[in-house]
């Protein structure tokens, strides 16, 4: 998992590098994106519950404080199936829904008029469901809190116009949810906080205007 995560930013960082030669000449103070993008996400699996790999996708909202400096509101969805490790066996148990609310802050590093990388701190708010599998036994249900989490990335926006531009860019994620476990014996429900951490890389298209 580390070598998954690390490689991706040596990656960004040396494109960083490379472009951010030239002066950023491009003034984009004042200026909003709206974009759409899809992404890979990678959840590192806690103790007995595994997450499997799976696309994302969403929406986002970008404004120009200054030159160097953005903030970045965006909305996205996932779904992702979920294992429980139990007594040796792995069971399908059902699916985690997700829909993150980040917003992010960018800082823009020097480069050329049409290339602009950047790095991301944010924080984001998780909305959270379950559904069990069918196959699962009656009495049985879990039941996620809403939850909170931050974020550190990077990324690189492309401008093919002074309207449209490209981005890729990549994050990770440190969140843990609340799971509400109820069993059919006498209706007994337990807590278990489970670390739902997680390693994205997305791509997508603005509009600025």
């Amino acid at each position: 998992m580390k070598k998954k995560i690390i490689a991706p930013f040596f990656v960004v960082a040396a494109l960083m590098l490379v472009v951010s030669q030239v002066s950023f000449a491009q003034d984009m103070e004042g200026k909003f994106g709206i974009g759409a993008r899809v992404a890979y996400i990678n959840y590192s699996n806690d103790g007995d519950f595994e997450f499997d790999e799976t696309a994302m996708y969403g929406g986002n909202l970008t404004y120009f404080v200054q030159r160097y400096l953005s903030l970045e509101l965006s909305v996205d969805y996932v779904e992702t199936d979920v294992d429980l490790e139990a007594l040796g066996v792995s069971v399908d148990i059902g699916e985690l829904e997700q829909i993150p609310i980040l917003l992010s802050l960018r800082a823009h590093l020097s480069t050329n008029p049409k290339v602009s990388p950047y790095l991301t701190i944010g924080v984001g708010y998780y909305l959270n469901d379950f559904d069990m599998k069918d196959s699962i036994p009656a009495g049985y249900d879990i039941d996620p809190d809403d939850s909170f989490g931050y974020h550190l990335g990077g990324g690189i926006e492309y401008f093919f116009n002074e309207h449209f531009a490209f981005n890729f860019d990549l994050k990770y994620i440190w969140s843990n949810v609340d799971f509400d476990i109820k069993t059919p014996v006498g209706y007994s429900v337990s807590d278990k906080k489970v670390d739902v951490d997680a390693f994205t890389s997305g791509v997508g298209f603005k509009y600025y205007f």
